[in-house]
């Protein structure tokens, strides 16, 4: 029978306990949950719905919210780094009576998995685009729609896991034209109303950046700090990084005219100031960087972006577009001080030279970088592993770095390196294609028995695998060489941390 759905709650939830991150550490909002309320509101005006970020509010906050306001679906924005707070929450909605849905990368890198092994999860959804897959999901529950036309949603059937594999945005949703960058598919996905997340939060989001960041705005007012993302994909989308797990990194974006829409519409309703544009590597495309810079209305004062951007892409050019439209601080992944490392983690066009080379530009630019730095590739040894080490130096010393974080390499399921401990002989090919060496076969040969089947993966030890299988340099150098790095930062007045490594490992410099 269908059910009418009257209340929904989405929640990004936080980083577990045991992880630390400084790329987005509670100071820029989660977008994802706001964005998907949006549409909401927007195709059933009678839904009452709130967005939550388990980055800001606390768990038992959250916890009490579900059992206060009763949602008929509990929406869960989940990454491999909030797992276990999801399936609290998960519970947490099941107790309370509501219908749950999980959604984002992880989700959807590990949907069957979950499935199979979480009652309290209802469905999964794998979009990358995920407004309109949720929009439609009401329906389904309303009786508006069949359960099968959602888009990129899994649930459990009598014969098994559905997957329902339907394009994520409706074909009348997507505009024509968009000029040289091809249509506009992103405009299919209006501008945020960010009212739908608590006012509260936005002011805590405003205090974590100016305790953090509040140094790199000397003489300037920071009036409010807000995510956008109107492009998504990058320019690796055939031969991504080993070790990037983005679902989807086909190159899409939105038309200049929306991207302004958007900041004017967060400059009105929350006072942004400061943009970080979650594009996944925006010098992917510098012909979009132009064609916002041109399209930048008079009126529109002065925000200020931080952008993904990556090395290999860094040219005079790109730097000169990105002080035209704003840009006063790039998150760049250096990965390693090691040109070895680099070619093999990245590709060929990555060195020690061109993370030096664009660090500099950015530098003579004025413009700040978040570096990050990702040990224990596959063939990571001592001399390349101090390479980094040396590398992360040199990048303080020369005061390159407005943040810098490190950590050993996480083989996620939904990148290369996850599929190579998947596929056994996927690795052996890579090795034999690439030049490193697999060191412990069998350890290799056990991996799909010890993970295929489990929706619960502990970041230790599956580093620590991966670690005896690829790397030379064993796991516990790895956390002190990220020890390494991380004191002589700290001792220097630099920002760090690191996105998967515990508190614990890192001791209490």
């Amino acid at each position: 029978m269908p059910m009418k759905v009257q209340r929904v709650l989405l929640v990004n939830a936080g980083n577990d306990s045991d992880v630390s991150s400084i790329a987005n550490d509670g100071t820029f909002p989660a977008l994802g949950v706001v964005s998907l309320a949006t549409v909401l509101r927007r195709d059933h005006p009678f839904l009452e719905v709130i967005a939550l970020d388990g980055q800001i509010t606390p768990m038992n906050e959250i916890e009490q919210l579900i059992r206060d306001f009763e949602p008929d679906v509990l929406g869960i924005d989940v990454l491999a780094t909030s797992y276990r707070n999801t399936l609290r929450l998960a519970e947490a909605g099941k107790n309370a009576g509501a219908i749950t849905i999980l959604g984002n990368d992880h989700a959807a890198a590990m949907a069957r998995q979950i499935l199979q092994h979480r009652d309290a999860v209802d469905y999964v959804c794998a979009a990358d685009v995920g407004e309109f897959a949720l929009s439609a999901f009401v329906s389904a529950l309303n009786g508006e729609l069949a359960l099968r036309a959602v888009p990129e949603l899994l649930y459990r059937t009598s014969d098994g896991i559905a997957h329902n594999r339907l394009p994520e945005i409706p074909v009348d949703r997507i505009k024509s034209g968009g000029g040289a960058l091809g249509s506009a598919v992103l405009d299919a996905i209006p501008v945020p109303d960010r009212s739908l997340m608590l006012d509260s939060n936005w002011a805590q989001y405003l205090r974590n950046y100016l305790d953090r960041y509040g140094g790199m705005h000397t003489g300037e007012e920071v009036t409010g700090v807000t995510t956008m993302n109107r492009a998504r994909g990058c320019a690796r989308v055939k031969a991504p990084c080993h070790f990037c797990g983005i679902m989807d990194l086909s190159l899409r974006f939105s038309s200049p005219e929306m991207f302004w829409d958007d900041v004017r519409a967060a400059q009105e309703q929350i006072a942004a100031s400061i943009f970080y544009e979650a594009f996944d590597s925006m010098s992917s495309s510098p012909r979009w960087v132009s064609s916002l810079a041109d399209a930048k209305p008079d009126d529109i004062g002065d925000p200020k972006f931080f952008v993904y951007t990556q090395a290999a892409e860094t040219a005079p050019r790109l730097v000169s577009l990105y002080q035209q439209l704003g840009v006063y601080r790039v998150n760049m992944g250096l990965e390693s001080g090691d040109t070895r490392m680099l070619k093999l983690l990245k590709g060929p066009r990555d060195s020690l030279e061109n993370n030096q080379r664009a660090c500099r530009l950015f530098k003579e630019a004025g413009i700040l970088i978040h570096g990050s730095l990702v040990l224990g590739g596959p063939g990571e040894n001592y001399e390349s592993l101090q390479n980094t080490i040396d590398f992360s130096r040199w990048l303080i010393d020369n005061e390159m770095m407005a943040s810098l974080e490190a950590g050993p390499l996480y083989p996620d399921f939904g990148a290369l390196t996850g599929r190579w401990l998947m596929n056994p002989n996927l690795a052996r090919e890579a090795a034999k294609e690439k030049g490193f060496e697999i060191l412990d076969e069998g350890l290799l040969d056990s991996m799909p028995s010890k993970y295929g089947s489990t929706d619960f993966v502990d970041f230790d030890e599956i580093s620590q695998d991966w670690c005896k299988i690829f790397s030379h340099a064993s796991w516990e150098d790895q956390i002190a060489a990220t020890h390494t790095i991380r004191s002589y930062a700290e001792r220097c007045g630099t920002n760090t941390g690191s996105g998967r490594v515990t508190h614990t490992q890192l001791g209490s410099s």
